[in-house]
């Protein structure tokens, strides 16, 4: 497994599929950043997870976007997928990478969080879901993300900051 970074990413800002400049990492509030593509059956298998994530959390205070690795797809493809599964939080498409290489993300689904500082305060999986590609469990058994989000709203560090995240690799488009 890559290890985190330890200093702030870099700050990136780019526009959602609406038009609004996102900055990430954001200096407002806890960003959570999920990697996804709109092909990856992975991903969208989990998209219902994510969607209770942002509903549960966004209230807390934290900040979500979907960050779109593809750079063939269009903006009206990701408005439709992020409205096909309900997603509830904006899309950003990452044409250039700039985002997944400043975090160092490798598959879809994955979730980063970061900071109001810009420090990666948690990379990988969603849950435990899935044991191998093709392979998954009825039911999650460790619930990653939620885990460290409730920590981190505690005020307490993420007791596992970083986990191996299975899904659809990133390939590189340059």
């Amino acid at each position: 497994m890559r290890a985190m970074p330890t200093s702030p990413i870099a700050t990136v800002s780019l526009a959602d599929v609406k038009g609004v400049v996102r900055p990430i990492p954001s200096t407002k509030r806890v960003q959570v950043l999920f990697f996804v593509a709109t092909d990856c059956p992975i991903a969208n298998r989990m998209a219902p997870e994510l969607s209770r994530i942002v509903r549960d959390f966004q209230p807390k205070g934290i900040e979500f976007e979907y960050v779109y690795i593809d750079p063939t797809q269009t903006p009206k493809e990701i408005s439709n997928h992020l409205a096909q599964f309900h997603l509830g939080a904006p899309g950003i498409l990452d044409k250039g990478h700039t985002i997944v290489k400043a975090v160092a993300a490798t598959v879809t689904p994955e979730a980063v969080v970061l900071g109001k500082d810009g420090k990666m305060l948690y990379r990988g999986r969603i849950n435990d879901l899935f044991l191998e590609h093709g392979r998954a469990r009825k039911a999650a058994k460790r619930d990653d993300l939620k885990i460290a989000l409730k920590e981190l709203l505690a005020g307490r560090p993420i007791s596992v900051p970083q986990t191996p995240a299975l899904g659809c690799s990133i390939p590189d488009f340059s």
